[in-house]
């Protein structure tokens, strides 16, 4: 039906007539209608040109296009994204592909981006791992009208952490013992995870009974220990940890598990000026005095350096004081045998050890070493004893004296009377009296025990006499 045009009523020969009626097709229905969409367009131009003539409206609004219905829904999801970065609530995401830096997240029909940082709390080692994923993120950035979307899923994670830390943290006790997994290790120490996150810090000196160089030498990251809590700082943000008090004490047994005159297997740790530190058990060390070891013409030290695995001649055990004296046994010396010739006024062979100033100190057997002070050994006064006692040359000797314990050994060399032990020396000079009529006792200072000390008393003695 063709619309009526609005120049038609414009120009109309007589103002006051009536207006022509429409024509009687467009009253009259048709018998067969069209679809509606043909019935509406028929009937609408008609009640516009009528509401034209008497009453105006406004012209009906066009349908909405495709790009105006869109973007009522596209401003909801954008303002659900805001309202989840304001509160910090979650939302659930796909994890769809591995892009530049990161992971793309799919967030119902929004697309969101989460970086490599930020899909787990520990270092990513294989990103696909994650990819097809449903995991909760929470929106750290909204930029762009949503255009630009960031997501973590390590905030959702610690938070959790957060509160399971807390409950472990409550449970925690000074001098409980619980079980740990080694995090990392340092130089310091190791430290070690009690669960939820909640780490305790083992210094390296309560890593082990055993004295150790190296932390790696005792745990590796990834070990599950049982450590005993020490102490717990700053309400328990500090936890003080040790691996070695959470274990039996290795000295408990000690006593019954070596015997003195016996050998046994162990390992030199390390060396010092005095001895060498031997392990004989895991935990448990004992020391070999320099001076119980066999004489040797490049030292003792180069026959046994740290590593050195060998059988150890036990000498006397002292587990309350944690104290093992041992020795390195001698091929060819029975030990018990040795011990049986060691009695006052017996003639043994013996070899040159060390050299003091006051004499020579004789190995006689292992564990056994005697001194032989110069004036009982056969030279004259001034000698020079390094020539005349080479270390490590085999002479006689006789043992002058013998304490209980077998451990002090007075020695005077083969042939050597008895009378030479009292030969006068600056220290026991007769004196003369102040009266100057007798000369003044003096102690016999060449006896056993002889020490340093004596001998500066007498010579102050002198001086001070001559002084007079």
């Amino acid at each position: 039906m063709e619309a009526i045009r609005t120049d038609d009523v414009v120009d109309s020969p007589t103002p006051d007539a009536p207006a022509a009626p429409p024509p009687e097709k467009a009253s009259v229905a048709p018998e067969t209608p069209p679809d509606e969409s043909e019935a509406t367009a028929t009937t609408e131009p008609e009640a516009a040109t009528e509401a034209t003539d008497e009453h105006p409206k406004p012209k009906p609004k066009p349908a909405p296009t495709n790009k105006a219905r869109g973007k009522a829904p596209r401003q909801t999801r954008v303002a659900s994204l805001y309202r989840a970065l304001r509160s910090e609530r979650p939302l659930e995401g796909h994890v769809g592909q591995v892009i530049k830096g990161g992971y793309e997240v799919r967030l119902g029909k929004v697309r969101g981006f989460c970086p490599h940082s930020q899909i787990d709390v520990h270092r990513v080692e294989d990103p696909e791992v994650y990819v097809g994923k449903q995991y909760m993120f929470k929106v750290t950035q909204v930029r762009r009208g949503g255009e630009d979307v960031v997501v973590s899923r390590r905030a959702v994670l610690e938070d959790e952490r957060r509160e399971e830390a807390s409950a472990v943290r409550a449970t925690l006790l000074e001098g409980a013992v619980m079980l740990g997994h080694v995090a990392s290790v340092a130089g310091f120490g190791a430290f070690v995870d009690l669960g939820a996150g909640v780490m305790g810090l083992v210094h390296v000196s309560e890593l082990s009974h055993s004295r150790i160089s190296r932390v790696e030498d005792v745990v590796k990251e990834g070990d599950s220990v049982n450590v005993k809590i020490l102490k717990l700082h700053d309400s328990g943000k500090k936890i003080s940890l040790s691996i070695r008090q959470a274990e039996d004490d290795p000295w408990a047994g000690v006593g019954a598990m070596f015997h003195p005159g016996k050998l046994y297997p162990g390992v030199v740790r390390r060396l010092t000026q005095f001895g060498a530190f031997v392990e004989l058990a895991p935990g448990v060390e004992a020391l070999a005095p320099a001076s119980e070891f066999p004489p040797a013409s490049k030292g003792w030290k180069e026959s046994f350096p740290a590593g050195t695995s060998s059988d150890w001649l036990v000498l006397s055990v002292d587990a309350s004081h944690r104290r093992i004296s041992i020795t390195a046994p001698v091929e060819g010396v029975d030990l018990a045998a040795a011990l049986e010739q060691l009695k006052e006024g017996a003639l043994i062979k013996g070899r040159v050890q060390r050299i003091e100033d006051y004499g020579v100190f004789v190995w006689l057997a292992p564990g056994r070493v005697g001194l032989m002070p110069n004036a009982l050994s056969g030279t004259p006064r001034g000698s020079d004893m390094q020539r005349q006692f080479p270390l490590g040359q085999e002479i006689e000797v006789e043992i002058r004296e013998l304490d209980d314990d077998g451990r002090r050994i007075r020695l005077a060399r083969k042939g050597v009377e008895a009378q030479a032990e009292r030969r006068p020396s600056k220290d026991s000079r007769p004196r003369r009296s102040p009266s100057g009529d007798r000369p003044a006792p003096v102690s016999d200072t060449s006896g056993f025990g002889t020490s340093l000390a004596d001998k500066l008393r007498a010579a102050l003695a002198e001086s001070a006499e001559r002084k007079s």
